[in-house]
């Protein structure tokens, strides 16, 4: 039986993409495996706090600084972003729901007046604070 070099380099690529794309599934994500070459800093956020994937991010934690559900501290790990933090474009959005987020870069009383971090205030479609998956990027 003959195989053409056309057949094999296609069944080739089927079983490197299957392959890949299996590896994508089951891996997890951790600290500076976000694709965002464009962002300084940029994380993905599940509700409950947990950094799905990250770049130059340290970490989330809860706000210290209220008892309200939906604040979120994020601390960014790059010097050179943190220099500038309070001045550069800061951009978030909900994720997987409808609602509201406020993202502040200058140092903010429900994050202890971090510099080195960015408070996230997520809420519902009606105003309400709640606990909300989100991501967020500096530009």
């Amino acid at each position: 039986m003959r195989t053409s070099v056309r057949r094999t380099s296609r069944v080739l690529a089927l079983v490197l993409g299957a392959v890949t794309s299996v590896t994508a599934l089951s891996g997890s994500a951790s600290a500076d495996d976000m694709d965002a070459p464009y962002a300084r800093a940029a994380a993905k956020v599940a509700q409950d706090g947990t950094v799905l994937a990250s770049k130059n991010v340290a970490s989330v934690t809860r706000g210290t600084g209220t008892s309200a559900a939906g604040v979120y501290c994020v601390r960014v790990s790059d010097p050179n972003v943190i220099d500038d933090l309070a001045d550069a474009a800061v951009v978030a959005t909900v994720n997987d729901f409808r609602g509201e987020i406020t993202a502040i870069g200058a140092p903010h009383g429900y994050c202890g007046r971090a510099t080195d971090t960015i408070t996230i205030v997520t809420g519902d479609s009606a105003g309400r604070v709640v606990d909300r998956p989100f991501t967020v990027a500096v530009l």
